[in-house]
């Protein structure tokens, strides 16, 4: 089926709007191995300037770097979007978790186009490059929140095998955790691709520029217990363990379906997410499930026909409901399903 304006926006921000990928790259050989040591490790914040959450934990981070260090490895943090930070707002001038194409930083005209542009090619000098085969990161933690409801998902690429053994272990920690892979494809243009391995951590609901006590003190526990577990991991590897487990973890996928609010004949918002949906992300939408609720009080219900969803989706989940910054994109929400992912990891 065809792909609306707002599709493809979110495609691109999961990676499948894909562009020519440099020679340089070559991901299975890039990634950080289950069976690897864990060289440096990198915690991102306000790569969202308005993401306030994960702006101040890495500030609490860098006024307080023994929370992070670890023996074997080293730990780094900064913030990726200062102007963006001093302004409280989203970006400046463009998103800056959608500058880390490969082929984007290779080109030197986009280099000056914008600050984020100008700020991203700093981020990957940091952190990488992207284009060389041994990054100088190997595990990119980059820290955002979300007006949704999501609680604490997890966001990586299908093929990182490290990501999703750590994923695992934070999953058992705290229940809220959950798993969303990027869509499968040759490159990402999200801040944890520039490293070897890496995950986003997007919490919610967070309201822009405001701090929400418990997911900042999750937040905060499940960083400091993933590194815990990479200094663990360091530990195996270099007692020269050998023996792995097979591990399978339900992962969630973004079916490449976003659907637009109600709007008038003029394009102007004719309705709303509907009260029944709001605050259920992750929970399964079925056909005849509220959707939305025009100003006017009419209802408008959730229909897999309507909406194109192939017959071989089974259950299927609503994610990044009402979401702030998808207004300007026409989008109120996102459609998943769910899969398994298996791996292998160190004993």
């Amino acid at each position: 089926f065809g792909l609306s304006p707002s599709d493809r926006v979110l495609r691109r921000w999961l990676g499948t709007a894909i562009r020519p990928l440099h020679p340089a790259m070559d991901w299975k050989t890039r990634r950080t191995l289950p069976s690897a040591l864990v060289r440096r490790v990198a915690i991102v914040g306000g790569t969202h300037g308005n993401e306030t959450n994960g702006v101040h934990l890495a500030k609490h981070f860098i006024r307080n770097p023994a929370l992070v260090k670890r023996s074997s490895f080293e730990t780094e943090v900064f913030l990726s979007n200062e102007a963006a930070i001093a302004q409280n707002t989203r970006y400046v001038d463009e998103d800056l978790n959608r500058c880390y194409l490969l082929s984007e930083l290779a080109d030197d005209s986009k280099a000056t186009e914008n600050k984020e542009r100008k700020r991203a090619r700093e981020v990957d000098a940091k952190l990488g490059p992207k284009g060389v085969p041994e990054p100088r990161c190997d595990l990119v933690i980059d820290l955002h929140n979300t007006t949704s409801a999501t609680d604490v998902a997890l966001m990586m690429a299908p093929d990182d095998d490290f990501a999703h053994e750590l994923a695992h272990h934070l999953m058992s920690l705290d229940k809220g955790v959950r798993i969303v892979n990027w869509n499968t494809q040759a490159d990402w243009s999200l801040c944890p691709s520039v490293g070897r391995s890496g995950m986003t951590f997007e919490v919610g609901p967070c309201p822009w520029g405001c701090i929400v006590p418990e997911l900042f003190d999750r937040s905060q526990k499940l960083v400091l217990a993933l590194l815990d577990y990479v200094e663990t991991h360091n530990a195996s590897v270099t007692a020269g363990a050998s023996a792995f487990d097979s591990v399978t973890v339900p992962v969630f996928r973004f079916t490449g379906i976003s659907i637009d609010y109600p709007r008038g004949e003029d394009g102007d918002l004719d309705g709303m997410v509907h009260p029944r949906l709001q605050g259920r992300d992750f929970a399964e939408i079925r056909d005849g499930d509220p959707l939305f609720k025009t100003f006017a009080g009419a209802e408008k219900t959730f229909s897999r026909e309507e909406y194109k969803v192939p017959k071989e989706k089974e259950a299927i989940y609503p994610v990044f409901i009402n979401e702030a910054a998808y207004y300007e994109k026409k989008i109120a929400v996102m459609i998943f399903d769910k899969g398994e992912k298996t791996f292998q990891k160190l004993r």
